[in-house]
């Protein structure tokens, strides 16, 4: 599973969550051995992606959305917090990208005076349709630096193409400090690593702010601008340019 992509996670109760692509979670039951669909049906569908990937038609990575951001008991992440403080979105629609484990943010940014919020997330809130559409503003807080840089291009242009005209993209990723010092790193890969949480492999890249400014103007074009760092985190701005 893990050669898949497929995240897998221990919970609570002593159970396995297994999240493949396109919004699909699998459970296994440890107490009955048994598994929340079929053994064989996902036996088939594993081997089909595995087969996919070594005909290079499928990535092996995911958008590991469960775990770019702790789950927030009282408060939404930072980045969400700091836009609802300074009033950044009132009547504004927005549009939040990966949203993970972040669920008080729909919530925060609508008591800021948000005029519409819709959640996209391929794991947690895998409805396509929130990409039918444009937004005044579209939040990505720690996604882009969870995959590799292909990958990253296409989350790029999907940021891009939910933008209104005039409208503003916020970004946030991790720093370099966090990635190499807080992870279980398994090896290089690409311009990031391969890192061990729980039980899955993973692709993380750390950024300075210099370099994320960088890649946000060779990509979508612009001028992207530092707001502010979360410790070593940079926090940027990116409004659309047509």
């Amino acid at each position: 599973m893990l050669k898949a992509g497929w995240s897998i996670s221990r919970e609570k109760d002593g159970n396995f969550s297994v999240y493949a692509p396109d919004g699909v979670k699998y459970t296994y039951f440890t107490a009955t051995n048994t598994w929340s669909e079929p053994a064989e049906a996902i036996e088939a569908e594993l081997d089909r992606q595995l087969k996919e990937i070594s005909e290079n038609r499928r990535s092996p990575f995911i958008s590991a959305s469960r775990m770019t951001a702790l789950y927030h008991s009282r408060n939404a992440s930072q980045p969400v917090k700091w836009l609802c403080d300074k009033k950044r979105l009132q009547g504004k629609s927005v549009l939040h990208l990966g949203t993970g484990l972040d669920n008080l943010a729909k919530q925060q940014l609508l008591e800021s005076g948000c005029a519409e919020v819709t959640d996209y997330d391929p794991n947690f809130y895998p409805d396509t349709r929130a990409l039918d559409t444009q937004y005044d503003a579209v939040l990505a807080n720690y996604v882009l630096n969870i995959v590799p840089p292909e990958e990253r291009k296409n989350i790029y242009q999907l940021i891009k193409a939910t933008l209104k005209k005039d409208g503003t993209a916020y970004l946030t990723v991790q720093g370099v400090w966090p990635v190499e010092n807080k992870y279980n790193i398994i090896k290089a890969y690409s311009d990031g690593y391969l890192i061990k949480t729980g039980y899955s492999i993973t692709f993380r890249k750390g950024y300075t702010k210099q370099e994320f400014l960088k890649e946000i103007e060779q990509t979508l074009g612009g001028t992207p601008r530092l707001i502010t760092m979360f410790y070593s985190n940079p926090f940027v701005e990116w409004p659309k340019v047509e």
